[in-house]
């Protein structure tokens, strides 16, 4: 087997544990765009105070080329999911994580 052929079978199987990965955690029904600025804001989020500024995310390498609409709609999706949550006694702009165990007693309570 070629060395270029065994770069692109590594890569295969990266992506195939990812995707498992993001099933078990519950994204695998998000949009790519919505696994990017989760993503983003993930890794942000790690670099800084546990608070994600809008701006730091848009300059994140994930997320920089995406159109503004696709960005805040994707944005705005992961809120309405419960996946990210404005920051308190913030302005507007600002985002932390939410705790999984959270958003599961969330979904258990609504049924």
């Amino acid at each position: 087997m070629g060395l270029p052929t065994q770069r692109y079978l590594n890569v295969a199987q990266l992506r195939a544990l990812l995707l498992g990965m993001e099933r078990d955690l519950g994204l695998g029904d998000l949009s790519q765009n919505e696994k990017d600025v989760f993503y983003a804001v993930q890794s942000v989020i790690a670099g800084s105070e546990g608070i994600a500024r809008s701006d730091d995310i848009k300059s994140h390498s994930l997320v920089f080329e995406m159109t503004q609409p696709t960005f805040h709609r994707s944005l705005k999706n992961l809120l309405e999911r419960g996946l990210l949550a404005h920051a308190p006694s913030t302005k507007a702009g600002s985002y932390v994580a939410t705790e999984p165990e959270s958003r599961q007693l969330e979904a258990v309570a609504s049924i």
